[in-house]
C-alpha cells in the first residue's frame, strides 16, 4: 500500500487485480447461515431430494401412460419428456437410497468404534 491514494479494492490487494478478498469467518458464516435457513439438512441431502423423486416418479408415471395411450404424430416429444421425466424420478429415488445406506453405514461403524475409545481412554 505505498504508493495507494485511494481505498479501491486493487490498492487493498497490494496492486495486484482480480484476486478476491474472501476469508475463512465469511465462508464459515455463511455456512452457518445455510445451516440455519435449512434446519440442517445440508447434511442430509437425501432427505431433500426423495420427496422430489417421488413427485417426479408419479408425474412421469401419469404424463407417460397418458401419452404411449394417445397415439399421433406430436405426441413423439411428449413420449420422450415423459419417459424422461420418470427416469429422473427413478434416478433421484435411487440416489437418495444410496446416501442413506452410505450414511447409515458410517453410524454403525462409529457405534462399533465407540467401545473401544472409551475402553482405550479408561487405561
Amino acid at each position: 500500500m505505498m504508493g495507494c491514494k485511494s481505498n479501491s479494492l486493487t490498492c487493498l490487494q497490494g496492486g495486484k487485480p482480480g484476486l478476491p478478498l474472501a476469508t475463512a469467518t465469511d465462508s464459515t458464516a455463511t455456512l452457518n447461515k445455510l445451516a440455519l435457513a435449512t434446519g440442517g439438512t445440508e447434511k442430509s441431502w437425501y432427505r431433500c431430494i426423495f420427496p422430489f423423486g417421488i413427485v417426479s416418479v408419479v408425474i412421469g408415471v401419469a404424463a407417460t401412460c397418458i401419452t404411449f395411450t394417445i397415439n399421433g404424430p406430436q405426441m413423439d416429444i411428449a413420449k420422450v419428456v415423459s419417459v424422461a421425466t420418470l427416469i429422473f424420478g427413478v434416478g433421484l429415488l435411487v440416489a437418495a437410497y444410496v446416501c442413506w445406506r452410505a450414511k447409515r453405514e458410517r453410524q454403525r461403524q462409529r457405534q462399533r468404534q465407540e467401545p473401544l475409545a472409551l475402553e482405550q481412554g479408561a487405561l
